[in-house]
C-alpha cells in the first residue's frame, strides 16, 4: 500500500514565491522530506536533499527536475559531523548559500521506557537532536549569519503531553523545540527565523513498517484520518514563503487534534 498524498494541501502557495532562494532538506529521500523538497522546488527554490540512501535521494531529484525544478542530491549521515561538513561544502559550492534549512531527518523505535538501552537512547537522540543542532548551527554560521537571512524549520512530533513507547524520541523532539525558541531570540537580529513543526501520525512508507492498521490507528485522531506528508510540507512551505517572515521561535502543531485528545494506547498496542 503506497502512502497517501494530498496535493490540495499545497495548492494555495504561490509558484515563484521562493525564486532566488536555496534550500537544504535533510532526510529528503522519502516521506515528509521528499514532499517538502518537491514543494519548495515548485515554489521556485533550488533544493538540495541529503540522507543516507542515494537511490531515494536520486528519485527525489528526478521528481523535481521532471517538473522543471533545480535539485541536488548529496548523501550524508547527519549524525556524523565530518560528513555534515563535507555535505555543506558541496551544497554551498553549488548554491553559494542556504536560505532555508529543513531538519527532517529522524527516526525511532517503539519501546517501553524502561526497556530502552543506553545505546538505543543515544542512537535516537543523536539523530533527532544532536544532528539537528549541528546541521543548524553550521548552516547558520557558514551561510545565514553572514548573509543576514535564513529560515530554519525542524520537524518534531505530537502528541506533546506524552506518547507511550516514545520516551527517547519525545525527549529529543522537545529539546529541538527548546532550541528553536532559543535560536529565535539569539538570531533574530541576524535575520534568521526558526520554527518547529509538530505533525501527528503521518502515513508514510516508513510509518507502515510499524505494522499498525491505518484505519484502526486513525480512530485516535479527532479528525478521523491519518496525515499526509503533503500536509506537513504545506506548513513548512508557508513558513518558508514571505508569508512566514514575521514568525519565529514557535512550534506549530499540525496533528488533526491528536494533542488535544491525548495519546491512545492503541498507538503502541
Amino acid at each position: 500500500m503506497s502512502a497517501p498524498t494530498n496535493p490540495d494541501a499545497v495548492a494555495s502557495l504561490a509558484q515563484g514565491c521562493l525564486n532566488g532562494r536555496a534550500a537544504l532538506v535533510t532526510g529528503g529521500g522519502s516521506g515528509i522530506g521528499r514532499a517538502t523538497a518537491v514543494l519548495l522546488a515548485r515554489l521556485g527554490a533550488r533544493v538540495a536533499v541529503t540522507g543516507r540512501r542515494e537511490e531515494q535521494l536520486a528519485e527525489t531529484v528526478s521528481i523535481i527536475e521532471g517538473s522543471g525544478g533545480h535539485a541536488l542530491a548529496v548523501s550524508c549521515d547527519v549524525r556524523e559531523p565530518d560528513e555534515v561538513d563535507a555535505m555543506l561544502d558541496t551544497v554551498l559550492a553549488a548554491f553559494d548559500g542556504i536560505d532555508i534549512l529543513v531538519n527532517n531527518a529522524g527516526g525511532q523505535f517503539v519501546s517501553p521506557a524502561e526497556a530502552i538501552s543506553h545505546k538505543g537512547f543515544r542512537a535516537v537522540t543523536r539523530l533527532n537532536l544532536d544532528a539537528t543542532w549541528y546541521v543548524s548551527t553550521q548552516v547558520a554560521a557558514r551561510s545565514m549569519i553572514p548573509n543576514g537571512y535564513g529560515k530554519i524549520a525542524s520537524v518534531t512530533m505530537t502528541p506533546r503531553r506524552g506518547m507511550p513507547g516514545m520516551a527517547h524520541s519525545s525527549a529529543a523532539r522537545a529539546a529541538v523545540e527548546s532550541l528553536t525558541r532559543t535560536w529565535a531570540v539569539e538570531w533574530a537580529a541576524k535575520g534568521i527565523r526558526t520554527l518547529a513543526v509538530a505533525p501527528g501520525i503521518v502515513h508514510t512508507d516508513a510509518w507502515e513498517r510499524y505494522g499498525l492498521e491505518p484505519d484502526l490507528t486513525a480512530k485516535v485522531v479527532p479528525m478521523g484520518s491519518l496525515q499526509a506528508a503533503d500536509e506537513v510540507a504545506a506548513m513548512i512551505g508557508f513558513f518558508a514563503s514571505p508569508a512566514g517572515d514575521y514568525i519565529t521561535g514557535q512550534t506549530f502543531v499540525v496533528d488533526g487534534g491528536l494533542d488535544l485528545a491525548g495519546p491512545g494506547q492503541s498507538l503502541t498496542s
